[in-house]
């Protein structure tokens, strides 16, 4: 079952591309084009708030619009490219058909947090994971990411 996209999403021009369905041989274009999966990728599940990319089931693998879909072999190039970017990680390893969208690197995620702290006078402070999702030390652009936090953690 492939999920259906919202039309409130809007797909870059490069979607409609036909050859954008079609791995490039060519080193640098193929570069050039993984780079642009990886944006469509991350763009679509942070846009529409998905946090996990169930393989069989995404949308973005085919395009009725000009009759285009990555094959199986295509679409494991682009996950590996995308799990390797590090906005990726599976959640079956063994099986690889779940894999967790990382909205923000974890790298990125950590200097957020560290600019949060220093911009409030935390550095240097105890604070509680719970503190920081839900008590005094709370702050709405930061709790998106605890509860990344919290699903990492299980």
């Amino acid at each position: 079952m492939t999920a259906t996209i919202p039309d409130s999403f809007k797909f870059p021009d490069f979607y409609n591309f036909p050859p954008f369905f079609t791995i490039q041989p060519v080193l640098a274009t193929r570069e050039k084009q993984l780079g642009q999966w990886r944006e469509l990728i991350l763009r679509y599940h942070t846009d529409l708030k998905i946090k996990t990319l169930v393989l069989h089931e995404c949308p973005l693998w085919k395009n009725p619009k000009i009759e285009r879909e990555l094959t199986g072999d295509e679409i494991r190039l682009v996950m590996d490219d995308f799990i390797s970017s590090g906005h990726g990680e599976w959640e079956d390893p063994q099986t690889r058909t779940r894999c967790r969208i990382l909205w923000r690197k974890p790298e990125q995620l950590a200097s957020d947090i560290y600019d949060w702290a220093v911009s409030n006078g935390y550095v240097n402070s105890v604070c509680t994971v719970f503190e920081l999702h839900s008590g005094e030390f709370h702050h709405e652009s930061l709790h998106r990411y605890f509860v990344v936090i919290f699903i990492w953690g299980n």
